[in-house]
């Protein structure tokens, strides 16, 4: 490859880069805002993807799955989503922790897009990005996973909450058990659906203390910070990541 053209190829990756990440970290600046903002950061993301891959950004994005995988992953959500608002309604939600859910409506568009871009981004451009890079997948999982917890940790600190232990194990739980059934799936289906069955309940609910409001950073202490959610969460990670060594094992896993 020419000179210029390999630092043509260079600078439009670096650009696309640098779009599709301003555009998926532009909407949590505030956390606040209408039911749209996540849709054009998702074209934008999705655009930026195109410009380097071409038809590859599918792949690149875990978007390139067979119907089949698409119907397990239908299926998963459709388990998943009362599962999910049975622990937050019934489980957790005990006194003195009190919820209210906010009628269905257009903030279902927002959770899902949400969603959506932290799949895009944070579960399959970086797992890609970096199982390139690095030739260590459980290293990756592990190492992404904690990000996903130290993120938020920072996020809402930005915000004045502060996340405690039980809600970081959680949340790295969580964020462990998506990167592994994306690196051993490599489609975002089955992320997206444990996801979203979680979010489209939990962000769609007030919670009380002891009457008062909770906001959404100190509320991830009561409801993913429940000792219950943290130790099942944890331990769905460790029977998952021992299936993924005994297939890694097996060489029954998608090349790298």
């Amino acid at each position: 490859m020419p000179p210029v053209t390999r630092f043509l190829t260079t600078l439009k990756i670096v650009a696309a880069c640098a779009v599709g990440s301003a555009a998926y970290l532009f909407p949590y600046l505030s956390l606040s805002g209408g039911w749209w903002r996540q849709i054009p950061c998702t074209v934008v993301i999705l655009l930026c993807g195109i410009a380097v891959y071409g038809k590859g950004a599918f792949e690149f994005f875990g978007l390139k799955m067979s119907a089949r995988d698409l119907a397990k992953s239908l299926l998963l959500l459709a388990i998943l989503a009362p599962a999910a608002t049975y622990v937050i309604y019934h489980v957790i939600t005990v006194e003195p922790l009190h919820a209210q859910r906010y009628p269905y409506s257009l903030s279902q568009v927002h959770q899902f897009f949400q969603v959506l871009n932290d799949e895009l981004v944070a579960r399959a451009a970086l797992l890609t990005i970096f199982l390139r890079l690095f030739p260590h997948p459980k290293t990756v999982i592990i190492g992404l996973a904690a990000v996903f917890s130290v993120g938020h940790t920072i996020l809402y600190g930005y915000y004045g909450d502060e996340i405690q232990p039980l809600a970081s194990i959680s949340l790295f739980s969580f964020g462990a058990i998506a990167n592994l059934l994306f690196v051993r799936y490599r489609h975002i289906g089955y992320s997206f659906a444990m996801h979203y069955a979680w979010n489209m309940e939990r962000f769609n609910t007030e919670f009380f203390y002891r009457g008062m409001p909770l906001s959404e950073g100190q509320s991830f202490n009561y409801i993913e910070g429940n000792v219950w959610v943290a130790v099942c969460s944890f331990a769905v990670f460790l029977i998952l990541f021992a299936s993924y060594v005994r297939a890694e094992r097996r060489g029954a896993l998608p090349p790298s």
